[in-house]
């Protein structure tokens, strides 16, 4: 429940913070759950079997690798480092440097927005350079670009990199415009005096002076304009002999409701009505999530109804181009409800958590519509996690077949 958050599982992992059952409501409430039974009743006046299933997923992110020590003793415990450069060049442009590399997930966008409301510039100030290439910085790159962690790791370290940067910048202006540190604020691309706005340095004089016109500063002042930050997420080693620890630092949540039609005489089934609900902590760019939770919903999809691999009976792949596998596109989508709730994480310096593989909930949400639609039609069992048309159809032709795959054991 939400008020037991964090919740500390059996094996030691921290469910950090969330609400799964308002989740559930929400989802529901999207798919107009309350008038599934006169839509199931509509089906059948047109001779169609409807149904409707949830699939729910733990995004666990950012993940130490704590369970492989947990198998070998010997091994190193990570804890799962992310580093991060960010500096003032000569011109007054924020550089930002990252330990990872985006596949689609705008590392880019995101970090600039931290950036930009940190120093208090615009995002167009910020140019983001992503990925540990040593020819722009031979000391980023950490652990990289899986496991739903860069929204935790990543941007971490951009946010000390960049905390740290505020704090120089505010040093430099102090002493030329002749206060306290504390005496200043950055904002509009300035360092300006609290006390009296007009006495301003924009970024551009502040990367100007310790590049270019350092003469006159203090011997003794520590100011470079170029930091880097190491982000260190707050994981203990795991406990190897009762095999007890905390693995992921995040748990991220997806809720998926899915209605089918199914026509009976074919097996040909539509998606008519789908709704996919998330909780990834504090968003820092919503339209950015958004672009996630589709691309992921796809995906399900995609598992879900057709994407497999069918060898013949020697072993021959049947499906090896995307003429024959056939990935998801526009037109195979089906009307999108989206819906979210914000729970920041607790351990976490932004409160997010990860976002990227909330695909799962979706091949669950549409197996189990599956199953809820064929239940009138011999009580077939959904055995398996894809499910073309004519796996349906066998369903529907067989279901003591599909039946004969699950055996139930009584309890000891």
């Amino acid at each position: 429940r939400a008020d037991e958050m964090p919740y500390e599982t059996p094996n030691g992992c921290v469910y950090d913070s969330g609400d799964y059952a308002r989740m559930l409501d929400t989802a529901l409430e999207l798919i107009g759950h309350d008038g599934i039974a006169e839509r199931r009743a509509d089906a059948e006046s047109r001779g169609m079997l409807l149904g409707l299933g949830i699939g729910s997923t733990l995004d666990s992110g950012t993940n130490n690798f704590g369970q492989s020590r947990l198998i070998n003793p010997e091994l190193q415990f990570s804890g799962n480092n992310e580093v991060a450069t960010v500096k003032l060049d000569i011109f007054g442009e924020i550089v930002v440097t990252l330990g990872t590399t985006p596949q689609g997930q705008s590392h880019e966008t995101t970090a600039a927005q931290v950036v930009a409301d940190i120093l208090g510039c615009s995002v167009d100030d910020v140019n983001v350079r992503a990925g540990h290439d040593s020819y722009w910085n031979s000391h980023a790159g950490f652990s990289g670009t899986y496991a739903s962690q860069f929204a935790v790791t990543g941007l971490g370290a951009v946010k000390g990199a960049t905390e740290m940067l505020a704090c120089e910048m505010k040093e430099l202006a102090a002493i030329v415009l002749g206060c306290e540190p504390s005496d200043i604020e950055l904002g509009g691309s300035f360092a300006r005096m609290k006390s009296n706005p007009e006495a301003a340095l924009p970024f551009m004089a502040l990367g100007a002076i310790i590049n270019a016109n350092n003469a006159g500063l203090p011997e003794d002042l520590d100011v470079t304009l170029n930091c880097r930050y190491v982000y260190r997420p707050p994981f203990e080693p795991p406990d190897v002999e009762r095999k007890f620890g905390n693995l992921t630092l995040t748990y991220a949540a997806q809720v998926h409701v899915a209605v089918v039609e199914v026509d009976p005489q074919t097996g040909v089934y539509e998606i008519v009505d789908y709704a996919a609900v998330d909780d990834c902590g504090k968003r820092i760019n919503p339209q950015v999530v958004e672009g996630q939770v589709m691309g992921a919903t796809a995906q399900a999809l995609g598992a879900a109804t057709h994407e497999t691999f069918t060898y013949d009976e020697d072993g021959n792949l049947l499906t090896p181009n995307f003429y024959d596998y056939h990935v998801p596109h526009a037109l195979d989508m089906p009307p999108l409800k989206t819906g979210n709730l914000e729970s920041p994480s607790p351990f976490t310096s932004l409160g997010t958590k990860g976002m990227g593989e909330g695909g799962g909930a979706g091949i669950h949400a549409v197996c189990a519509a599956l199953q809820d639609a064929l239940r009138s039609q011999g009580n077939a069992i959904v055995y398996d996690s894809c499910n073309p048309y004519h796996r349906v159809w066998e369903l529907l032709s067989e279901p003591e077949s599909s039946r004969a795959r699950v055996t139930v054991e009584p309890a000891a």
